[in-house]
């Protein structure tokens, strides 16, 4: 169960309802029924410039890359598996819906390396999981993402898994979890 609830719009100062009706606006024009939008921008609200920052950012990353949109979407999902983080797994259906196989989310899933013709998927696994794991990259793995996707696009794999790492992190803190029958293929772990 959430850790946090919906705001209500007649007691918000300016900058908060500003971000409010911009976030609206941006999710189609309608309030939520319920006053929560879901992943993680109940709690950004709460911080409306961090809010808006980080929409835009994510939006940059989720639609402006460089890189193949399949691409982006599995190393979402990468990082939504090493977070365990349930809201984000979600991104798994659309990579699949851009062309990764359903085997290589499969094996994402299990924890394991995914088998697939693609070098782009092989890479970009490859790459997330350094990332993720805090690794520095080695001279054939950073040759190897400078080959097939160039300097810019090494850029925007590492700051789509650093930008999802914050997205995991939030959700986290406020222990919010997918809504309706979506999938939630990660238990929650206790604190240690």
């Amino acid at each position: 169960m959430s850790r946090i609830g919906a705001l209500d719009p007649e007691t918000m100062d300016e900058a908060l309802r500003n971000e409010y009706d911009s976030l609206v606006r941006w999710r189609g024009g309608t309030p939520p029924a319920n006053g929560m939008f879901g992943g993680p921008f109940d709690s950004w609200l709460r911080s409306p410039q961090l809010c808006h920052k980080m929409r835009e950012f994510g939006g940059m990353l989720w639609n402006d890359t460089s890189l193949d949109r399949g691409v982006v979407e599995l190393s979402i999902s990468i990082a939504a598996w090493f977070w365990q983080s349930n809201v984000e797994w979600s991104h798994a259906a659309t990579a699949i819906k851009f062309g990764i196989e359903p085997a290589v989310l499969d094996a994402v899933a299990a924890g394991r390396r995914p088998d697939s013709p693609r070098e782009d998927v092989l890479l970009a696994y490859d790459l997330s999981l350094a990332f993720l794991q805090g690794k520095a990259l080695s001279e054939a793995l950073f040759n190897r993402a400078i080959g097939l996707f160039g300097e810019r696009g090494l850029v925007e794999i590492a700051e789509i898994v650093g930008f999802y790492t914050a997205v995991a992190f939030t959700i986290r803190a406020f222990d919010i979890e997918p809504g309706g029958d979506a999938p939630r293929p990660f238990s929650r772990p206790a604190e240690a």
